[in-house]
């Protein structure tokens, strides 16, 4: 059984600040865990906004505080998010991330990431290994 909690990442390489500083992720199962996906807590930071497009990964989001919103890119709508809101991005969707007040994020992805993932250019994490 692996057991672990936000504390023991904290400082560690599964805790993964975005260049911008828009976010942190704190990945609690990687890859090498062996559960065939990946979950984080992640901190999307009040006043930010972030362009993200997993191109080689799916990604359900679960909201428990704070506040913002999703916009796709391929037709320019827009989601609300507040605790209790999903969302998962099921067409390897193109957005952009915008929190109004910091918001904690669960997050889980398939394929599970290896750790030390940051958004490249265009708003994607590398291809698995």
């Amino acid at each position: 059984m692996l057991v672990r909690t936000i504390d023991e990442i904290k400082g560690t390489g599964r805790e993964v600040f975005a260049e911008n500083k828009n976010w942190v992720s704190r990945r609690l199962l990687l890859k090498n865990d062996g559960m065939g996906f990946s979950f984080h807590e992640t901190i999307i930071f009040a006043g930010t906004e972030t362009h993200i497009w997993y191109k080689h990964h799916l990604e359900a989001v679960y909201c428990v505080e704070g506040e913002g919103e999703v916009e796709t890119v391929a037709d320019g709508k827009i989601y609300h998010i507040t605790p209790g809101t999903l969302y998962a991005l099921n067409e390897h969707d193109e957005h952009y991330l915008r929190a109004k007040k910091d918001m904690r994020l669960l997050c889980v992805f398939n394929p599970p990431v290896s750790g030390s993932e940051v958004h490249q250019a265009d708003g994607s994490y590398p291809p698995p290994d």
